[in-house]
């Protein structure tokens, strides 16, 4: 935390202290320190330990992400403001590592639904079976546990703008769905009932396929990446 931040949240303090007509002592013995350590805090010297964080919150009627801000917050405010205080806390090389783990998750759940239409083709069991109905129940949880994740961690527009790993990642799903519907359509049965031309044409529309999939997840992860910069400048801007 900058100095200019403790600056900011001393002031903000000192002020909210004066709305609730309480002194520097008064305020100190509801939380059982001293009118020097309050003093402290509205000069910006200290910060209030974080075992005091709520207690300090609750006297003054504000929230935790407005001590934060070292301002009141409008409704709308609260999740832009958690937000960056989230991206404060977090590298974004581990935003990024927590966003490849989401990937793995979405990689999974394709995997686990289209699991039971291989084993059908391959065993000859019903598609309604125990490992059916396990697999599903499974892709169910992920899918909740992804959207929660995908929601609760900062910046989902900076996670989304690498452009290399976007088109990795959609190359990967595609050949993942491509390969479990060569596997339920027959394999390589199928492929060699096809005559050569049908052979040709296939492989033309499967890269052309795969092509575009990767084309257009890299055009939008550098319109993210563009969008993402200019809200960068624009914060920058305003803070000058």
């Amino acid at each position: 935390m900058t100095d200019i931040t403790k600056n900011e949240i001393g002031t903000f303090i000192a002020a909210c202290r004066k709305e609730k007509k309480l002194t520097q002592k008064q305020l100190g013995e509801k939380l059982n320190v001293t009118d020097r350590a309050v003093s402290k805090w509205e000069t910006g010297r200290s910060f209030p330990d974080v075992s005091l964080m709520e207690p300090l919150c609750k006297e003054l009627d504000i929230s935790v992400s407005e001590l934060l801000a070292g301002k009141h917050l409008e409704p709308e405010q609260y999740q832009k403001e958690t937000e960056k205080m989230l991206m404060d806390s977090v590298s974004t090389g581990q935003l990024m590592g927590l966003q490849v783990v989401l990937y793995i998750l979405n990689l999974t759940i394709f995997v686990l639904v289209d699991f039971p239409f291989i084993v059908r083709k391959i065993s000859g069991l019903p598609l309604i079976h125990y490992i059916s109905i396990t697999c599903w129940l499974l892709a169910l949880v992920l899918i909740f546990c992804v959207s929660y994740l995908d929601k609760k961690l900062p910046a989902r527009k900076f996670r989304t703008s690498n452009v290399m790993l976007e088109r990795i990642i959609g190359a990967v799903m595609f050949l993942v769905i491509m390969s479990v519907n060569f596997v339920v359509s027959g394999g390589l049965s199928y492929i060699k009932d096809l005559n050569f031309g049908e052979k040709i044409y296939t492989v033309i529309i499967f890269a052309v396929s795969l092509a575009v999939v990767v084309g257009v997840r890299g055009i939008v992860a550098q319109i993210r990446k563009e969008e993402w910069e200019m809200e960068q400048e624009r914060n920058t801007s305003q803070k000058e």
